[in-house]
């Protein structure tokens, strides 16, 4: 799919129209994301960016979501222009961060995700993270490490602000006619890690550990939202 038709897909399964200039081509795309009932639109998305050299991203992904409908997005000039009319839509960005994030709050994220935190009692935000990947290994990561905060800021922005957007829903469907709603952001947290240690690492543990944080907010969402996702993974034109 070309960025065009993301935004076509999403302007569609938000239900709205997509551009009178959409081919024919392009149209029969957006069927397949629509699939098995071309005229569900479930009126609520969520889209994620995910910056960075991330040269393996589709196999792992494959792996933890195989039940989602994945597509290629071939990059180019075009952009993502999602067609919004007057109605009410309610967006909910991903990329807010936290402001003075707190030991406390890294201590629920990692139990959140089944692993650790060892507080360090002489110095706030200087202890270390011990977080369990899909593959069985361990990430262990020092907050004292500036890439390694930078990292987990970005995680703990996605996952407060999912749990932000549910809360939302949660408001929003008491609503005799609730609106559509976008949950959209851009995860930049893997070019820390990339710049500090190389691209391998960002690419392999740091990735597994946003896949894995990602997996457990999708099945959150998909309870609140009683919805699918569909994966994409970016591909060169």
């Amino acid at each position: 799919m070309s960025l065009r038709e993301v935004g076509a897909a999403v302007s569609v399964l938000l239900g709205f129209a997509p551009s009178d200039a959409l081919s024919a081509a392009s149209s029969s795309k957006l069927n397949e994301v629509l699939m098995p009932n071309p005229f569900n639109r479930p009126r609520a998305v969520f889209m994620l960016e995910v910056t960075g050299e991330i040269p393996f991203v589709a196999e792992q992904a494959n792996a933890m979501f195989n039940g989602a409908f994945k597509t290629k997005i071939v990059l180019g000039s075009d952009k993502a222009g999602i067609q919004l009319p007057g109605e009410e839509v309610s967006v909910i960005s991903l990329d807010e961060e936290l402001a003075d994030f707190t030991d406390k709050e890294i201590s629920d994220f990692a139990s959140w995700l089944g692993g650790s935190y060892v507080v360090d009692p002489l110095e706030a935000l200087n202890g270390e993270l011990a977080l369990p990947l899909a593959s069985g290994a361990t990430m262990s990561l020092h907050m004292s490490k500036k890439a390694n905060r930078e990292f987990i800021a970005s995680l703990l922005a996605l996952f407060h602000n999912s749990r932000r957007a549910v809360e939302m829903h949660e408001d929003l469907s008491q609503s005799t006619q609730p609106p559509a709603e976008l949950v959209k952001g851009c995860f930049d947290g893997l070019k820390a890690l990339g710049e500090q240690y190389g691209p391998e690492c960002a690419a392999q543990k740091g990735l597994e550990l946003l896949l894995v944080t990602l997996s457990k907010m999708f099945d959150s969402l998909q309870a609140a939202y009683k919805g699918w996702f569909f994966w994409k993974s970016p591909a060169q034109s």
